[in-house]
């Protein structure tokens, strides 16, 4: 996820609760206030961990990578047919490059599509089609030759409108609302789109059960390396623990192979969906009371309620709980725009039900090799229960 548009900060609560052992016990509720505004500050921290994180890349750069950089956008920017006036580094890290450059039309991006070649030309051929029939995704700029984009290197490089606006708070409802309203529009306007020939087609659809399969056998191989750390206590968490989910993970994917999901996939590859498979506050603005989504790098094809689930399972995550009342408010904001069968819902419960978060919070550790307390862990196995008892009730 890139952060190429100028965003505000996201605000922060900054009440303090003062507890003490002479106060008064707090009303049933004065205590679920508590709660509330604690998985609202947990979430605001992370939001803000992520912000922190996108600005290093720019941070970090020296002068001379900086000077780098400006010189391989004055080498591009002659493709296109603009008058720059001047350019800056947005983000200079490993994966994104991003320039913002001024021209006597306005603010404009440059970007480099870091994705394999035919990947890139079907996000950005997705893109131009949805920008060209009026959803809120930054127009492409062609360059003189009329192509959407210019090569350079093994690279694909596009200019894009900017958008100004401002970032959404997922702890206020209102902005929640016009992230799943966004959502919905923007599977229901992708129908239709098909990438050129150049560009083969990206899709998920029907990959789930192996998707599924993949997870639980790394689940498993992890238990090999927590075998070598006896001593260690994330290891030994994970050990005394993991068989069960591992076993649950196989159960979710016998009631996906026996619900609706075969059938709806064979109806959707008649007709697919895009799926920005990266939505939320990194990719979306606010915008003339609009909303804008930005990013579309690693959108395919795939069953709308896939978004649905990588918006609404990480944000119960950041809390540490299942909080049924916000998770009925997103899908009630979704369903506004793009109502889904109970067949449907269905699908989309079990598919929640997978031990996503845990899998995630294991993969930090075992696969990307990062420091992980094991608090975390436990965190983890707590929120799969959590989760699994609230959707066994829909299932």
């Amino acid at each position: 996820m890139t952060n190429w548009q100028k965003r505000s900060n996201i605000p922060t609560n900054n009440q303090t609760i003062f507890r003490s052992s002479d106060a008064p016990k707090p009303s049933l509720k004065s205590e679920e206030s508590i709660k509330k505004q604690s998985e609202r500050k947990k979430v605001e921290v992370k939001e803000e961990k992520k912000e922190e994180k996108k600005e290093e890349s720019v941070q970090e750069l020296t002068p001379e990578m900086q000077e780098k950089l400006i010189k391989l956008a004055e080498l591009l920017l002659p493709n296109w047919e603009v008058n720059v006036q001047s350019i800056e580094v947005i983000q200079g890290g490993q994966m994104a490059l991003v320039w913002k450059f001024m021209t006597d039309e306005g603010p404009k991006c440059l970007k480099r599509i870091h994705r394999p070649e035919k990947k890139a030309l079907f996000s950005i051929h997705a893109q131009d089609y949805l920008a060209k029939k009026g959803m809120r995704v930054p127009a492409i700029i062609p360059n003189r030759d009329g192509h959407l984009y210019t090569k350079h290197g093994p690279f694909l490089f596009v200019v894009y409108d900017w958008i100004e606006g401002r970032s959404f708070d997922l702890t206020v409802s209102t902005d929640l609302q016009w992230i799943m309203r966004g959502l919905a529009d923007y599977h229901t306007e992708s129908i239709g789109y098909t990438p050129p020939p150049a560009a083969p087609v990206f899709s998920k659809l029907g990959k789930w059960p192996k998707h599924y399969i993949k997870r639980c056998q790394q689940m498993e191989s992890w238990k090999l390396i927590a075998q070598k750390s006896p001593d260690d206590p994330f290891c030994q968490l994970y050990l005394n623990e993991i068989d069960s989910y591992i076993s649950s993970g196989r159960s979710t994917l016998k009631l996906l192979q026996q619900s609706h999901y075969p059938e709806w996939v064979k109806q959707c590859k008649k007709q697919p969906n895009l799926c920005h498979q990266d939505y939320g506050t990194g990719n979306t603005l606010l915008s003339n009371d609009q909303i804008w989504i930005i990013d579309l790098d690693t959108t395919t094809f795939d069953l709308p309620i896939r978004d649905l689930r990588k918006v609404i399972i990480p944000l119960m995550g950041d809390t540490g709980t299942w909080d049924q009342e916000l998770f009925d408010l997103m899908l009630a904001s979704y369903e506004e725009r793009s109502p889904l069968t109970s067949e449907q819902k269905n699908v989309m419960y079990i598919d929640m039900l997978f031990p996503y978060e845990l899998y995630e919070t294991a993969s930090e550790r075992f696969g990307r090799k990062n420091d992980i307390m094991p608090e975390e862990l436990m965190a983890a196995f707590q929120y799969e229960e959590r989760k699994k008892e609230q959707l066994s009730q829909f299932l």
